[in-house]
């Protein structure tokens, strides 16, 4: 799973959201989580953001202020240690975010944590 994500990475350095070579890769990944994980959540956010890039030639989930590259990029990241505690809460943000449920990004959250601290000060 590394190196087909390492690819998808590297083909989204490349050539960006130009062509069927991205979303192919994307299906292809989906397709290692259907056959090889019991993951349902993490293979609907992949059809997900694949979806997208085909609707729009572009990748418009914002989960960070970054552009679509930096947060598919940023979502492969979390991918690809899908089983590491923090990335599976992460993912459940993300996860909320695409599916356009109620959520806080992670700089809201940072920003309400400040402003908690200065009023308790």
């Amino acid at each position: 799973m590394k190196q087909l994500i390492d690819a998808i990475k590297a083909t989204l350095a490349k050539e960006g959201f130009e062509g069927e070579k991205l979303v192919n890769q994307l299906k292809e990944l989906r397709q290692h989580f259907i056959e090889n994980l019991n993951q349902p959540g993490y293979v609907r956010m992949i059809r997900l953001a694949y979806e997208n890039i085909q609707e729009n030639g572009d990748y418009t989930f914002e989960y960070t202020e970054d552009d679509g590259k930096a947060n598919l990029d940023y979502l492969l990241d979390l991918l690809s240690d899908y089983s590491n505690k923090y990335n599976k809460e992460e993912l459940v943000e993300y996860r909320k975010m695409m599916e356009g449920e109620e959520w806080t990004s992670p700089d809201q959250e940072w920003e309400g944590e400040e402003d908690d601290e200065e009023e308790v000060a």
